[in-house]
């Protein structure tokens, strides 16, 4: 009887051992699983964060414009999946990046010589019409001036009339055909910046000069400066044309991609040539007193997407929009 006793005292023992080292492990599993449930929580919360989609925004800073301005038109929240581009009489608008900004941005170019009245501007995103809006395009009133003949001038050659020749059959044909080609690759990625280190506006965008019954219109700005002075090109891009012409004198053309074109022109010495890369603030040349030029000076002009616009306004454009950032 005592040995029974002693043999059912060891298994009661065993049992009660059974049920703790089970209450032990069942608590540290359930412990483990609820840990596990809250990591999964937060994993899940987080991801649901983190893809939060916000909506495409499209602003125009202003609809009303005059001839010869740039329009800058800003994209926010644009996905990498979507494809955002726009139209306006005709024309593509392509949308680019700026470094140091999250926006995308397209250049409208309004050409000197654009017809006054209401446009549209479309906005597709992945070929998707998402936005139509009307812009205003007011008349400029440009200056009248008469054309100076020095008589530097005259012993080259160069009268009002025969100036007005060579722009329409040789000058001007050249600088056409250059900077009406489309490039759809974009060299920049940066804001635009002044060609010279100070600014003297010595020839206004858009003046119109007249002399017996001839009609020149100036489709860029001179800046004054002394002959030799560093000439610095304003972006990004590849010269596509160095070379001498008669009336616009040592001329550079720089193509930063998209249409966008810049010009130099009267230049005493070139420090670049026809199909170099060239970098933001690079010396691209000397300014000089060639062609028709009544004195030293740079003249820059910027043909964006065909259309002539104001040098200064389109580099002063990327300043404001950025500073606003």
């Amino acid at each position: 009887m005592k040995k029974v006793l002693t043999i059912f005292s060891f298994l009661v023992f065993l049992l009660l051992i059974g049920v703790a080292l089970y209450s032990t492990h069942f608590y540290s599993f359930r412990k483990d699983t609820e840990d596990i449930s809250k990591e999964v929580s937060l994993e899940t919360t987080t991801t649901i964060k983190e893809e939060k989609i916000l909506e495409p925004k499209i602003s125009f800073p202003k609809t009303e414009v005059y001839q010869g301005d740039t329009l800058i038109i800003i994209g926010e929240n644009i996905s990498e999946r979507k494809e955002i581009r726009g139209e306006f009489d005709s024309r593509d608008l392509e949308f680019f990046s700026i470094e140091g900004s999250d926006k995308l941005f397209a250049l409208l170019g309004i050409d000197a010589k654009q017809s006054p009245g209401e446009y549209i501007v479309s906005i597709f995103l992945s070929g998707e019409l998402v936005m139509e809006q009307i812009i205003e395009i007011k008349k400029s009133n440009f200056y009248v001036t008469q054309i100076i003949i020095t008589p530097e001038l005259e012993e080259k050659g160069l009268m009002a009339d025969n100036i007005s020749k060579n722009i329409s059959t040789n000058d001007g044909v050249i600088v056409y055909e250059i900077v009406n080609r489309y490039n759809p690759e974009i060299y920049f990625n940066k804001n635009f910046i002044y060609p010279l280190d100070e600014l003297i506006n010595v020839g206004a965008f858009g003046n119109i000069r007249k002399d017996n019954g001839v009609t020149i219109q100036h489709l860029g700005v001179d800046l004054d400066a002394e002959e030799g002075t560093s000439i610095y090109v304003i972006n990004d891009g590849q010269v596509v044309f160095a070379g001498e012409l008669t009336v616009y004198g040592k001329t550079i053309i720089v193509d930063h991609g998209l249409g966008i074109y810049s010009l130099y022109l009267h230049l005493s010495e070139f420090k670049t040539s026809k199909g170099l890369m060239v970098e933001r603030g690079e010396i691209i040349g000397l300014t000089g007193n060639t062609g028709w030029s009544t004195g030293p000076h740079l003249h820059l002009s910027i043909k964006a997407n065909k259309a002539s616009v104001d040098p200064l306004k389109f580099i002063e454009g990327f300043d404001i929009i950025l500073k606003e950032e």
